[in-house]
């Protein structure tokens, strides 16, 4: 083997041994910067789910006695809504929840329309999501 061979060797060892790891190891540093700033990006443009205001349930409401079987009454039947109503309402569509819940989730905020609405003031502030 001539010297040039032998040079060329060392320096393909060389950099085997060490440029290699250098390298890679800031290729994966790099990598990862950049998914962490679309983890980033991400989180900023995901969409939180707004928090549902607690009905307040005024004396005047607890006075009228309202039971708690009239408040499971579906709002639809509550408010006697008519079929073309229903189908364009997003409380008929998911059933299991209170009607201001499905609402508060569709539209962002509490309606104007049920912070007077018996079922809003009349339901028990502990079962609130249910």
């Amino acid at each position: 083997m001539n010297e040039f061979q032998a040079v060329a060797v060392m320096a393909a060892l060389f950099a085997l041994r060490f440029v290699l790891p250098i390298a890679l190891m800031i290729a994966i540093g790099y990598a990862m910067n950049k998914l962490a700033g679309h983890w980033e990006a991400e989180e900023k443009t995901a969409e939180t789910a707004p928090p549902i205001p607690l009905p307040v349930v005024p004396s005047s409401v607890r006075a009228a006695g309202l039971t708690a079987a009239a408040l499971n009454v579906p709002c639809w039947i509550f408010k006697n809504c008519d079929e073309a109503t229903r189908a364009r309402c997003p409380a008929y569509q998911q059933p299991s929840l209170a009607c201001w819940v499905v609402l508060v989730r569709a539209e962002g905020r509490l309606p104007a329309k049920c912070a007077g609405c018996e079922r809003y003031t009349g339901m028990p502030a502990l079962a609130a999501g249910d």
